[in-house]
């Protein structure tokens, strides 16, 4: 099992994500709403992969989060999964240590099949050839 934390505020976004996690079998997942919950719960939890939406409440956004995250020496995969597809976000996320940026936008083809293939990529685990059908 892929131990999964998936951080979003929106609701609707963590629903689906959660729902594709139960059918394809291989996840755990933890759904937090901000970058401060997620910050607190990896103080006493482990994650084999964190997703992390850009824009939250707050005043923590998902380069924040993965800024904290690196320079306390966590080394976990980190995917920032967003609608925000501008190239200097991307070039930001990457700069700070990020594994995947993946775009939240229909424009860039499937967008979960995306994500949940970047999942299994940064977990080390080779995705079933049928995932996202």
């Amino acid at each position: 099992m892929i131990r999964l934390l998936y951080i979003d505020d929106n609701i609707e976004a963590c629903r689906i994500v959660a729902a594709f996690c139960d059918r394809c079998g291989a996840f755990t997942v933890r759904v937090l709403g901000s970058g401060e919950a997620a910050l607190e719960w990896l103080s006493c939890s482990a994650a084999d992969v964190i997703v992390s939406d850009y824009t939250m409440p707050g005043g923590m956004d998902g380069i924040a989060l993965l800024k904290r995250l690196r320079s306390s020496g966590c080394t976990i995969p980190f995917i920032l999964f967003t609608a925000d597809d501008s190239p200097e976000l991307r070039e930001k996320a990457y700069r700070n240590g990020a594994s995947r940026f993946i775009s939240k936008s229909p424009k860039a083809g499937s967008p979960l099949y995306q994500l949940f293939r970047a999942i299994y990529w940064a977990a080390g685990r080779e995705a079933p050839k049928n995932e996202g059908a």
